[in-house]
């Protein structure tokens, strides 16, 4: 029950920040006077990476990642990102385990997150720091029973989650750049698939450009 109010909190926190970031455009749009307020937005698409799970019972799997991007001031400084990611994972789990019937399967994670980062660097080559936390969603095969017919259905949860990263960028144009990002993600909560640990370490390479 714990858990589901701090999930409520955190999606209503993750809100909060969305419309923050929105804040934060609008000032910015009407601060940078002549600026063209949608070189401020950058969209990095789609980037794709891997990522590697501590936890025992996990395999690592490949990471699709789609962000939204908002700089408040210029290339170099302060910026706040939202993500939406996805990975999976293939799993082995003990016969007494409390999470599934299936104890060999496949599961799937899509991470919603928010944060803040300061980006500093050249005309050409930049680096970033980045924190965000939000949900990590997850589903999971489970055998159902009806009668005597017995079915594969996706069981579902979450569990709150933070991001470190840190980013390179290589800007061959002044608004665009190719990136690699260096990640750690790590869930709290010793639960499920993160019994005995909920570090995950990754990396991801990508396109990023300003929306004009």
């Amino acid at each position: 029950m714990k858990g589901k109010l701090l999930i409520k909190r955190l999606i209503k926190g993750l809100l909060t920040g969305v419309a923050c970031l929105w804040y934060f455009t609008l000032a910015g749009q009407e601060a940078a006077g002549d600026e063209n307020f949608g070189s401020q937005i950058f969209l990095p698409s789609i980037e794709i990476g891997y990522v590697g799970n501590s936890a025992d019972v996990l395999s690592g799997g490949v990471l699709v990642k789609t962000s939204l991007e908002y700089r408040v001031r210029n290339n170099n400084d302060l910026f706040f990102r939202l993500n939406y990611d996805n990975s999976t994972a293939d799993y082995t789990l003990g016969s007494e385990n409390a999470l599934t019937n299936v104890i060999e399967g496949t599961a799937s994670f899509n991470d919603l997150l928010f944060g803040t980062g300061y980006r500093f660097g050249d005309n050409k080559l930049r680096m970033f720091i980045m924190l965000q936390a939000g949900v990590k969603y997850y589903n999971f095969p489970e055998f159902v029973q009806t009668n005597s017919v017995i079915s594969i259905s996706q069981a579902k949860s979450n569990v709150f989650s933070t991001r470190a990263t840190l980013g390179f960028e290589y800007y061959f144009t002044e608004k665009s750049a190719f990136s690699f990002d260096l990640l750690q993600n790590q869930v709290w909560d010793e639960k499920d698939f993160w019994n005995e640990s909920g570090s995950a370490y990754g990396f991801s390479v990508g396109f990023i450009t300003s929306l004009f």
